[in-house]
């Protein structure tokens, strides 16, 4: 029992490591007037940590991995918005999976998760740079131009994610098949 403990933190651990290697290395970056925008491929990563370590491990995985990458690379002043969009994010998509799919890991399920996750994300982070603009003093209409012009790395790293969900699920359920139970 407890290296089946241990086991579990250390692959919470080299998940997390994963998250913040894959954003280190695959970024590209994006202009945008009121952000430093960039697209990469840790969301994809952290929907699948919710789908193949179950919600508390997965969340786990995924926050630590934003967390450290926000802290070693500068956007230590805004990890608190990224932990929340995300840790909202992988709820909707854990409802989903749990109360409308019934956890059967369909690929049409899995592709719909990938979608409604990056979904999720594209609004969330809209509705953040709106609240930040009129928070700077914006009025309303000034803080949604402002806030579309943030949006194309969004909306980019959104299709990315789209695609990656379903793309990477089965190799990565199969690593996680062979040393875990997936979702546990």
């Amino acid at each position: 029992m407890k290296n089946n403990k241990l086991f579990k933190y250390v692959q919470i651990g080299i998940y997390a490591a994963l998250i913040i290697i894959a954003i280190t290395v695959i970024r590209i970056p994006m202009p945008s007037a009121i952000s430093n925008s960039f697209v990469h491929p840790g969301n994809a990563l952290v929907i699948l940590a919710v789908l193949l370590m179950g919600f508390k491990r997965g969340t786990a995985a995924a926050l630590i991995g934003l967390f450290v990458f926000d802290t070693m690379n500068g956007y230590i002043h805004v990890v608190h918005f990224t932990l929340l969009e995300n840790f909202l994010v992988l709820i909707v998509v854990s409802l989903v999976y749990s109360k409308v799919f019934n956890k059967e890991d369909r690929m049409g399920h899995i592709i719909s998760l990938g979608i409604i996750g990056a979904l999720t994300k594209i609004v969330l982070i809209f509705g953040k740079h709106i609240i930040n603009q009129m928070i700077l003093g914006a009025s309303y209409s000034a803080a949604v131009a402002m806030a579309i012009t943030a949006m194309p790395a969004s909306l980019f790293t959104g299709w990315v994610t789209a695609l990656l969900v379903p793309i990477l699920y089965l190799p990565m359920k199969r690593i996680f098949q062979r040393y875990h139970t997936i979702g546990e």
